[in-house]
């Protein structure tokens, strides 16, 4: 189907907890590598199953009105090849 699952990276309380998420790729407006994850996992603040290298994408999802961002565990060009987009320019819309 057109939804994509993803691992989410999310704050819940004090703490850093992962989740399955659905992402529609259409809804996708911009993505980038999200450097901030990564220096919070570098100070031990992320969930033992990561491995210390990952690296994090920011996504920003536009859902009409609304935008939200997440961030998933995975690097840039890995995400892009699961949302399917590898192929096509974001810019088409």
């Amino acid at each position: 189907g057109p939804m994509t699952k993803l691992v989410e990276v999310y704050k819940q309380l004090s703490e850093y907890q992962l989740r399955e998420v659905y992402v529609n790729p259409k809804h996708i407006v911009a993505m980038r590598q999200d450097d901030r994850m990564s220096s919070v996992l570098k100070e031990g603040q992320l969930p033992d199953q990561l491995d210390q290298r990952q690296t994090f994408t920011k996504l920003y999802v536009d859902r009409g009105n609304t935008g939200i961002d997440i961030t998933v565990v995975g690097d840039l060009s890995t995400i892009k090849e699961k949302l399917g987009l590898d192929n096509r320019s974001l810019l088409k819309g």
